[in-house]
Parts: C-alpha cells; structure tokens; sequence
C-alpha cells in the first residue's frame, strides 16, 4: 500500500488539476465591450440592429445545406480545453442540434466556419451571425476566468447563428424599463433597440427566459440595476437562465425555415409552447404573452453519464464536482454518479471518505 501513495497523489493532483483547472465565471452580462464584435468598442448603424437576422440575411449560415431542410454549420475547436470544457462546448452544440435544423460539424476545407478559441482576457464574444472566411467564437477559460459554461457557450453560439440580445426588440418597453441614468456611458449602445420596421422578431412574444436576455445589473453603475422588468416576479429571472428557452429555439427555427423544431413539425404559423401557461402581466395588470419555459425533461434524449467513469465517484462523493440541487445532473460532467448519490441518500445509505481513501479503493 505504501508504494501506491505517490502514485496515487500524482493521480489526484494530475486529474483534479485537469477537471477543475477553471476560474470565476465570466459575466458576459458587465465584462468590457460587451459579447458582440458588433458592438465592442465601436458604434453601430441600425441596420444590423436586430432581434434575430432576417429571414434573406446575407450573414445567415445557410452556405451548406443537406438533406431534410437543414444547415451545417462547419466548425473547429483551436483553443486549448481540457475534456471537461470540450464536454460542455459539445453539450451547448448537442442541444441547439436537438432543436432545430442546424448540425455543427467539424470543419474539413469550408471556408466559413467557427473557431473556437482561447484567449486570456479576451472574455467570450462573437459576431452575430456568419462573416466570410473564419467566425471567431471567443471563449476564455483558464485558472482565473472561464466563459466554460453550458448556457454561456449557446449564447455565443446564439449569436453566431444570428441571435440578437431578446432587450434589443423594438417592442422591449411593454416589457422592461431601461434605467439609462443608471448605465455606464460607454455602454449605453448595449441598451439601443430598433424600431418595429427595422427588426426582426418572427411575431415571437417577448420572452423574460430567453437565454439571450440581459440581467438587471448588465452594464450598471455599483449597486444600481440598468432594467426593471414591467412584472415585478421576472426581475430576478431576467439574464439567470442556465438553458436556451422554447423562444431561442423559434426564432432560430424560423430564421432558417426548419420544417421540425424542438422535436415537432414546425412552420410559421406553428405555436410551440411547453411549460407554465401563467401569463407575464404588467403593473397595470395588462396581459401579456405567456411565458414559455422548457418542461424539466425537455432535453431527455441526452444520456445521463459519467464523462470521466473512473474518476467520477470519488470526486461527487467529496464534492469536488458539485451536483445540481434541483436534482437535474441531465448536463453534469459526472451525472451518473451524481444520480447514484441521490439515490443513496433517499435510502439513507450515503457515506463519505476522504478522496485519498476514495482513489485507494477504486485502485485497489
């Protein structure tokens, strides 16, 4: 057992060192410039201000299509990510796939395509929708700082598909106020919206849950909010989403004209809706749209495994990597472990070791 040790320490350093190398998370929502090449550091005209590309954009990524009505969307992954980080970008690609007539492959000899990279201090950023030649799709992860999370990387993604920030709409204001006074000057563009003749919404409802909406304090000045949301309920929502909404999906799926969306037959003049039927309704109790949110098996055909089988046990049983508390570990790089966890701990069987003793059974 002594001879073991050492090569069980290099073990645990080596591979906890690989899986958790990752900082803080970037806040796409405060970080400089913003996550849109069309808005970093410059001003913008208004007409590429919208809420998704129209539908006969020139910057649609309908260069390859295929079979069934669908597009690829060529890509590659030059920045340097560990197998974790490379699971989740995966995960981001497998759920917009999932939903709508888009497929990502690995980029052979197209020449538009997304480069992935990995930039210290570059943040995550892209430009909205596709530019001729190499997409760069920025997403920095490293020991400080990592844009490495699920619903971050289909934001961007959302972007490059052609995806506008959901406060941009032309129509915003029955929805939320915009609190100028309170935003840093440089940063007021990121708060411009476009009149109802220049945007493009699809006739989608305005969506408080779509992963593409900012949060209350984006761009704000210390301990000021840039947004309140006309229904006081949604005010801690906007800009918390950790998932694409049925929204994200339907203004993609009609950008591209996708004859199946999340899994149905779809046109234009489909209605998708999943989840709660309760209306968002503004202080002067005027109904609005109703909210859209996915049902908690909405993405249910994603294996729930273990992206590290071996390592995985012992690094959920000494919460090295943290399980969800809502008790969807759906996306978790060790969800079959963490569902084993839960199990034990509903049958009253659960027991911790150290992670040195852990690792020693696993050896034995």
């Amino acid at each position: 057992m002594i001879i073991k040790l050492p090569v069980i320490s290099f073990l645990i350093f080596h591979q906890i060192s690989q899986c958790h190398a990752r900082g803080k998370r970037i806040d796409i929502f405060t970080q400089d410039g913003g996550d849109m090449v069309q808005l970093k550091g410059r001003n913008h005209g208004k007409d590429v201000m919208y809420n998704a590309l129209p539908r006969n954009s020139q910057y649609k990524w309908n260069t390859y299509p295929v079979a069934n009505n669908n597009y690829v969307i060529p890509y590659r992954i030059t920045g340097a990510y560990d197998e974790l980080e490379k699971a989740t970008i995966a995960e981001a690609i497998a759920r917009i796939e999932n939903n709508t007539c888009l497929k990502f492959k690995v980029r052979t000899n197209e020449q538009d395509f997304i480069d992935i990279q990995n930039e210290r201090y570059e943040g995550c950023y892209t430009s909205v929708g596709r530019v001729p030649g190499i997409n760069i799709l920025m997403l920095e992860s490293n020991e400080a700082a990592t844009c490495i999370e699920t619903d971050i990387v289909m934001h961007e993604l959302m972007h490059s598909i052609g995806l506008w920030h959901e406060h941009m709409r032309y129509d915003r204001d029955d929805y939320i106020t915009v609190l100028f006074e309170n935003i840093e000057a440089p940063y007021k563009s990121q708060f411009d919206k476009v009149t109802e003749e220049e945007a493009t919404t699809f006739n989608v409802p305005y969506d408080y849950t779509s992963v593409m909406h900012y949060a209350e304090t984006a761009f704000a000045k210390k301990d000021k909010i840039s947004m309140r949301t006309k229904d006081p309920k949604f005010q801690k929502v906007i800009g918390h989403q950790r998932d694409a909404s049925p929204s994200d999906y339907q203004k993609i799926c009609l950008l591209y004209g996708c004859d199946k969306c999340m899994g149905r037959d779809f046109n234009e003049q489909t209605v998708l809706t999943r989840g709660t039927d309760e209306s968002q309704t503004d202080n002067s109790g005027v109904g609005l749209p109703p909210v859209t949110m996915p049902e908690d098996n909405f993405f249910e055909n994603i294996d729930c495994t273990d992206v590290f089988e071996t390592l995985c046990p012992a690094l959920v049983q000494n919460r090295i990597v943290k399980c969800s508390a809502s008790g969807d570990d759906t996306y978790s790089a060790c969800c079959a472990s963490c569902s084993r966890q839960r199990e034990s701990k509903s049958a009253g069987t659960d027991s911790s070791k150290g992670i040195l003793q852990s690792l020693i059974d696993m050896i034995g």
